[in-house]
């Protein structure tokens, strides 16, 4: 019960960051909505997250805990899978566009895998193991 209850929490602190961002620090949006307006994504940006559908890959958490130097701002580690510890934790970007839409990657052929392990400089087995959900 402590598990789920930490658990959304912290996706209740991610909303509420996006929120901050959109109407305070970026200070792009004036929202007067009602929760079923926020419920329903009626506000300007998204906030994907490695896991989403249109994030399928973890690895670029790495990039965030560099960027940030998280584990010695916060404690928080990645595993040698790239989850997030403690568990009730989470990491995402914020894109303030009003054209910025949620979708999900589809399956990913050979030559896609190859493209990205090219672009990532990591060998092919490399990305097919970090795009394994998404193989075809």
């Amino acid at each position: 019960m402590i598990k789920a209850v930490a658990d959304r929490l912290a996706e209740a602190f991610a909303e509420m960051m996006h929120y901050k961002f959109r109407t305070e620090i970026w200070g792009y949006s004036n929202e007067d909505f009602n929760n079923d307006n926020l419920i329903e994504e009626k506000y300007r940006g998204i906030r994907p997250a490695p896991g989403y559908p249109s994030c399928p890959e973890h690895s670029e958490k790495e990039k965030l805990w560099d960027l940030l130097d998280v584990e010695k701002n916060t404690g928080m580690t990645l595993t040698s899978s790239y989850a997030m510890l403690p568990t009730a934790s989470v990491s995402g970007w914020y894109f303030a566009n009003k054209d910025s839409r949620y979708f999900g990657v589809a399956k990913i052929n050979q030559e896609q895998v190859e493209s990205y392990a090219k672009r990532k400089a990591i060998s092919i087995e490399q990305a097919e193991r970090l795009l394994s959900p998404n193989l075809d």
